[in-house]
């Protein structure tokens, strides 16, 4: 109680202490302000010309001297700053050597990525392991020679079989034309020759089925002159039919077997004849497959007709 009391009456003193400054304060800035002008203090004039204005001065009439004062009008906008540092550079921008490198780097990755598939894929669809769903598979017979290619493989057979087709696998009418041959049919296979040979040289058999269905229009003979033939891999023309083991020419598998309709004949259709018949087997050769076109003709006449086929090529086994 004691201790709350001193404490409260030095409080009181210290107020009454800044009170009396503040009055002291006061009475000095009024009297300075009440003296004439050539007897003011220079606190007077400098508190004078602050509420009054200077002399020769129109005194501003808005001012209050005694009040608080107002907030004037926004002055004119200040002159522009100084321009800023400049920035940091920036990265360098791609040049046309980098892009070239760059292209670079991308195709030596595509080769090894060609290669990796080359030498990863199987060399037909015998090599493969799991044959359990037939389909298209990436196969590679020589991968230091030709680019791997897909192919059909069919795991159905007794044999595994890889099939290549071509653009004619459907049976198709020779047009009507009276000379030997006059009509050329080139056959295009979905990959290329030496990816079809390679696969060839890395089988045990290929073959490939050819049909000729006709109606009074000979294949191989007539008056001594082959009407039609099959073109071999490289350009060669072959005069026997599907089916002539034996590969004589003029022969088809009839005339090997002696079944022909016309016994004096090598080929059903070369009994030339309204009746229609047609002569048909499997080419084995590998050294000349796969079929790269055929010939005709022979079909001119009214009654004279020739349809023919050609399946895709078939190899098996490993080599």
């Amino acid at each position: 109680m004691l201790f709350h009391s001193l404490h409260l009456q030095i409080s009181i003193r210290n107020n009454i202490k800044m009170y009396l400054k503040f009055l002291s304060m006061l009475s000095l800035i009024l009297g300075a302000l009440s003296q004439p002008d050539d007897g003011r203090s220079c606190l007077g004039n400098t508190v004078y010309n602050y509420f009054y204005g200077s002399e020769g001065q129109t005194v501003n009439p808005n001012l209050n001297p005694i009040g608080p004062q107002q907030q004037g009008k926004p002055g004119k906008i200040g002159p522009r700053g100084n321009k800023g540092e400049k920035g940091p550079k920036g990265e360098p921008g791609q040049s046309d050597n980098t892009a070239r490198e760059l292209d670079k780097m991308q195709s030596e990755l595509d080769e090894l990525k060609a290669k990796f598939q080359a030498f990863s894929a199987p060399p037909s669809c015998d090599h493969i392991s799991n044959k359990k769903y037939s389909g298209t598979y990436l196969i590679s017979p020589d991968p230091y020679q030709v680019a791997p290619f897909y192919a059909y493989c069919n795991f159905t057979s007794a044999e595994t079989e890889t099939v290549i087709e071509h653009d004619t696998m459907e049976e198709m009418a020779v047009p009507k034309c009276a000379a030997p041959k006059c009509f050329r049919r080139r056959i295009r296979y979905n990959v290329d020759m030496d990816q079809i040979v390679a696969l060839i040289e890395r089988s045990t058999s290929c073959r490939q089925y050819i049909k000729y269905r006709c109606r009074a229009s000979v294949i191989f003979f007539d008056g001594g002159v082959d009407h039609a033939s099959w073109v071999s891999r490289d350009g060669t023309q072959i005069h026997y039919w599907g089916g002539a083991t034996s590969r004589r020419s003029g022969y088809c598998a009839c005339g090997e077997t002696g079944t022909c309709v016309d016994s004096s004949k090598k080929c059903n259709c070369d009994r030339n004849t309204a009746p229609e018949t047609s002569d048909e087997g499997y080419l084995t050769d590998k050294e000349v497959l796969p079929v790269t076109g055929l010939f005709f003709g022979d079909t001119d006449g009214s009654a004279e007709f020739g349809w023919h086929t050609l399946g895709p090529l078939i190899c098996s086994g490993r080599q």
